[in-house]
């Protein structure tokens, strides 16, 4: 439907693409400076899944990338992650719900090319501000916690790894996979009939009950 950007706090922009691929084609090759500039750092909230939907239209991020996403994993690995969450917690702020402008997950629910383009503008435009903010409070909490290397060296770089894997694809062989697993399960037979000998047990019988 668009792209939206955020720099400073608090101001957001968005710029509508139409549904027709060779036209979006023609509005995104106008940001190619943009893209290829490798001094810039892209924030995203997942933003593994803007990557990729990048990729579809042969564009590649030349900058450094910054999921906030992950960096809340590392500082709160058992925490829940949505961006309407986390604005909630860390901004004390609660953006609109994609809800709100196509309606409850289901069969009924419609997509953004069905809202006044008024309404995507505000909400798309939010969603890239609270992103910004999300960063500026969750990057001083990398180095309190302890967890900036992990993040810096670890999760962060994966992302444009797991990007190209999921657009490229991996070989797989399946030959190979399904004798190795046979092979697994020689070994376990093998592992088990050796710990029950060293218990003392030769045969045994396991019963499920279900109340």
């Amino acid at each position: 439907v668009g792209l939206s950007f955020s720099v400073t706090p608090h101001e957001g922009y968005y710029i509508p693409c139409p549904k027709e691929q060779d036209e979006t084609k023609k509005i995104l090759n106008q940001l190619n400076q943009l893209f290829n500039l490798s001094t810039i750092t892209w924030i995203g909230q997942n933003i593994k899944y803007d990557m990729l939907v990048l990729k579809w239209y042969g564009i590649e991020l030349a900058g450094n990338i910054y999921d906030t996403m992950l960096a809340h994993y590392v500082i709160e690995p058992e925490g829940r992650r949505s961006m309407d969450l986390l604005s909630a917690q860390y901004l004390g702020y609660e953006p609109v719900h994609i809800e709100e402008l196509i309606g409850k997950k289901g069969k009924g629910q419609g997509t953004m090319r069905d809202v006044e383009i008024e309404k995507i503008k505000e909400y798309a435009a939010e969603d890239a501000d609270i992103t910004l903010q999300l960063k500026h409070v969750l990057h001083p909490q990398l180095k309190e916690k302890e967890v900036e290397r992990v993040f810096n060296e670890v999760e962060n770089p994966l992302v444009k790894v797991l990007a190209a894997m999921e657009f490229e694809g991996v070989k797989i062989d399946v030959d190979f996979l399904n004798e190795y697993s046979k092979e697994l399960e020689r070994e376990a037979a093998v592992s088990e009939q050796n710990v029950f000998k060293q218990a003392g047990i030769d045969n045994f019988i396991i019963i499920f009950l279900q109340t």
